[in-house]
């Protein structure tokens, strides 16, 4: 077993060939790999578990000042200020401040309530924004308030509107197609949707497909839907839905 030198300075040779370890790594003789102790940065084998100068337990690292225990202290000072102020008085206008913020974001926002519209024999809930109007037989809701006027202008032929926002519009149109049975809503809007494609609504305009006819059920009724596009001279696009429900 080698013994340390006699000096009062940490070791720094090899404690294999006792060469000068002039690098913390390893010995450039031997090339055994060495360690600094971290509390004399004295060297060390790879093997050894204590400092053979200081005794220091070299698996910890380096040496902390006694001051980086006040780490503990200092996380305690959140803790502790918190519980201060929820004993004071002050605590309680920021206690209701907060049960308001909660109870405002817990309160559901109201449903809107259903109008009857006994000329179609239909209920619909009108949306927050919107407003509703009858335009040549037909129930029409818009959310911007000028585009009710250009659908009374088109003779509420929502396939020649050029809205700025969503328009809803929903009637008993009268069908008369002596091919086609008019209690098979799939039938009645396939051939609509095929007299929109054969004649485009305005000059210049052009119209396309985007969801093909396909059946479905409103309100446990037969019905059937299919979606447009339909771009202008302009190259203004707009979607056209079109649904079609089988109603007495």
């Amino acid at each position: 077993m080698k013994l340390p030198p006699a000096a009062l300075t940490a070791p720094s040779l090899c404690p294999r060939c006792d060469s000068p370890a002039t690098t913390p790594d390893y010995c450039i003789q031997c090339l055994l790999p060495l360690r600094r102790c971290g509390s004399c940065h004295g060297v060390a084998g790879p093997f050894d578990r204590h400092c053979g100068f200081c005794g220091y337990e070299l698996v910890q690292g380096e040496r902390r000042l006694p001051l980086w225990r006040l780490w503990l202290l200092a996380a305690m000072i959140p803790l502790v200020a918190g519980l201060a102020f929820g004993l004071s008085p002050y605590s309680a206008g920021a206690a209701h401040s907060v049960t308001g913020l909660v109870r405002a974001a817990s309160t559901p926002s109201p449903v809107p309530s259903a109008t009857r519209d006994s000329s179609l024999a239909v209920s619909y809930a009108l949306p927050s924004g919107w407003s509703a109007s009858h335009s040549f037989g037909f129930a029409v809701l818009v959310h911007w308030p000028a585009d009710a006027g250009k659908v009374t202008a088109a003779g509420a032929d929502l396939v020649q509107v050029r809205p700025q926002a969503s328009v809803l519009e929903f009637g008993r149109p009268a069908f008369d197609a002596p091919a086609v049975d008019p209690g098979d809503p799939q039938a009645v809007l396939g051939y609509q949707v095929g007299q929109l494609l054969q004649a485009p609504p305005t000059a210049g305009s052009a119209i396309g497909v985007v969801h093909p006819v396909k059946a479905v059920t409103v309100g446990g009724r037969p019905a059937a839907e299919a979606a447009l596009k339909i771009t202008d001279k302009d190259g203004r696009t707009f979607y056209f839905e079109r649904v079609w429900i089988s109603s007495p």
